[in-house]
């Protein structure tokens, strides 16, 4: 869950917060003394069933199948996971699109080379009873949202033709309760927690994926730097760890029940209650999997996307970004026999 005044968008990507304690200690290119090659690889948040595909890849032996010894890292309100992959700490994080293009314009020189989420979760949550369901339902309306998050509401507004003076921003600090204190009439949050969060309480709302209509940021993807792609031996790593963590995912969405119990009994010290995980695990299935990943694989992603990403840049006030943000070359050779090789 995401913790008081710190987004997620905020730390999934870019080079400006990172603390001694942020960054991971082990080399991405190292050889393990089983003769794997170990690896990190640097979530976007904390250990949650977010990630449940990685996690069943590992306790299932994909990755060690795949001569990998891998490191997973967490993410978190210390951590800038471009920077860790800049650095050389991590061989590949996951971050987001805009956040990447941000770190770019700072001269990171990292590639998406896939997305996890087919939709963004970025929604905007409204209690069952007043929902908001369609962009001109925002109209007069109170939203809750973080200072961090208000480009991307306003430029939501805009692909809607609404201008920000027909709603009213109240600052947010990303918590439910104002809410369901009738502070507001929505909160700007993501598909896969409040949400949940809510209906772990019994409280039934209603989310509004900003993707369903035009805000469609690409979440999740799978970063790394463009050098690493031109050195034989870590696009050989990068390789195989796509494709046993596609082979988790796989697994995750034949059985994601299995994905969050693994990861409660996983990670005792991190807090997890069973129920939310089980919730969020089946909900998140509508983000991650869809008809072109049916038809192509995991993380697949399209020329349309990235030029839809590429004119949200702009409004996002994101410039200087190109189609050279993006290489599909990995997910060309993972998915070569099938999309579920």
């Amino acid at each position: 869950m995401a913790p008081p005044v710190l987004t997620r968008r905020t730390l999934l990507g870019g080079l400006g917060i990172v603390t001694a304690g942020g960054m991971v200690g082990c080399s991405s290119d190292s050889s393990a003394s089983d003769g794997r090659d170990e690896i990190t690889y640097q979530l976007s948040w904390t250990h949650s069933v977010q990630f449940g595909g990685t996690y069943l890849a590992q306790d299932r032996g994909l990755m060690e199948d795949l001569g990998l010894t891998v490191n997973l890292a967490p993410g978190g309100p210390n951590v800038a996971g471009d920077a860790n992959t800049v650095s050389g700490a991590a061989l590949m994080n996951i971050s987001s699109a805009d956040g990447v293009a941000r770190s770019n314009s700072e001269g990171a020189g990292l590639v998406i080379i896939g997305a996890q989420y087919q939709k963004a979760p970025t929604t905007i949550l409204s209690l069952a009873d007043a929902p908001l369901k369609e962009p001109q339902d925002l109209v007069g309306k109170k939203i809750g949202v973080a200072g961090t998050d208000t480009p991307g509401l306003s430029a939501f507004l805009l692909i809607n033709n609404l201008s920000e003076d027909q709603v009213e921003f109240v600052p947010s600090q990303y918590d439910p309760a104002v809410l369901t204190a009738g502070q507001v009439d929505g909160i700007y949050c993501f598909y896969n927690d409040l949400p949940v969060a809510l209906s772990v309480q019994g409280i039934e709302g209603y989310s509004m994926l900003l993707a369903d209509f035009g805000y469609n940021t690409m979440s999740q993807t799978y970063t790394v730097l463009r050098s690493s792609l031109e050195d034989e031996t870590k696009r050989d790593q990068i390789v195989r760890l796509m494709r046993g963590d596609a082979q988790g995912w796989q697994l995750y969405k034949d059985d994601p029940q299995a994905a969050a119990e693994l990861v409660v009994e996983a990670y005792p010290d991190a807090g997890l209650d069973l129920e939310t995980q089980r919730r969020q695990a089946d909900l998140q299935l509508d983000v991650m999997f869809s008809e072109t990943t049916e038809q192509n694989g995991f993380a697949w992603f399209t020329d349309e996307q990235v030029e839809q990403n590429l004119e949200l840049f702009t409004l996002l006030g994101i410039d200087g970004m190109t189609t050279d943000l993006w290489d599909h070359s990995i997910l060309d050779e993972v998915y070569k026999d099938g999309p579920t090789a």
